[in-house]
């Protein structure tokens, strides 16, 4: 039975991810942002936190060294107290459940509000690119400006997972098995991420993989398309038959029969042991990773 398609490890969806997970699924499922709310004013007070004392990242690196996810103690008056040494450094305190949930949806509102600026400032450099554009055929004519631009390809869009990929992939996994999102009753859920970096993070860290599918190029449609949901409906049904051996890679590629131009890569991985049987907490289940991109 097919379960959801799961986008991960992300809490922010930038416009190009937003454009290649809807090109190729109907539908898709992330972290609920309301569950992130609780961790936004005190991530933003560590914010505050950082503006304050910018120029002090020494000690603040001394500080957060071996915690990623922030610990609980990120209040400013305990950064200060920790940094100024007032603090046990050797004291461990036994987290409960409910602690390392909090924990783990601080990390993922940082990671988030990071995502959101590197967006931003994308975004800024492209319309800067444009505005280039712009100017070269204004200064040596449209057919001169094309040709000085045509071998310069779009630039990809920046790689978030390559950031903290193993704690991303952790604190995500945790927030939803804490809601109780990854448990489907007998479904298959898709985790689907448009990350290289998180794809090759559990090609490198579990002990079973499987190449389920891999295709290079695969015509799909624009997002305008009137059959555009059809074949979303039949590149379901062709996954979830990749994921279960069946089928035939080649001959069952729903194609994309029309005038749409668009294109894009696919590739699909079944992972189990190692870090799977904690990410799922159970030692008996595989999990499917499709890695999606579009083609510049």
């Amino acid at each position: 039975m097919t379960g959801q398609t799961l986008f991960f490890p992300f809490t922010h969806i930038t416009r190009d991810q937003r454009d290649i997970v809807s090109t190729f699924f109907q539908e898709f499922s992330c972290l609920p942002p309301e569950y992130l709310e609780s961790a936004q004013p005190q991530a933003l007070e560590y914010i505050e936190w950082a503006k304050i004392h910018k120029g002090n990242e020494h000690n603040l690196k001394a500080l957060l060294k071996g915690t990623p996810y922030f610990t609980s103690d990120t209040h400013i008056s305990s950064i200060k107290s920790q940094i100024k040494g007032v603090q046990d450094k050797e004291e461990k305190v036994q987290k409960s459940a409910k602690e390392i949930f909090e924990n783990d949806l601080l990390f993922l509102t940082m990671a988030g509000l990071s995502d959101e600026q590197y967006e931003q400032i994308d975004l800024e450099l492209k319309a800067l690119d444009k505005s280039r554009e712009t100017l070269l055929k204004e200064l040596r004519g449209i057919e001169n400006s094309l040709e000085a631009s045509k071998d310069e390809k779009a630039a990809a869009p920046r790689d978030s997972g390559e950031v903290m990929t193993k704690e991303r992939v952790s604190a995500w996994f945790n927030c939803m098995g804490a809601q109780n999102a990854l448990n489907p009753d007998g479904k298959t859920n898709l985790f689907v991420t448009t990350s290289p970096a998180v794809f090759d993070y559990f090609e490198t860290n579990c002990s079973d993989v499987v190449n389920a599918l891999d295709i290079d190029q695969i015509k799909v449609h624009e997002n305008k398309c009137k059959v555009k949901i059809e074949w979303q409906h039949q590149l379901k049904k062709y996954l979830m038959k990749a994921i279960k051996g069946e089928g035939n890679q080649k001959e069952d590629l729903p194609e994309a029969m029309d005038e749409c131009r668009r294109s894009g890569q696919i590739k699909m991985g079944l992972f189990s042991g190692g870090m799977i049987n904690l990410l799922l907490n159970d030692s008996d289940k595989h999990m499917a990773v499709c890695l999606i991109n579009l083609k510049r």
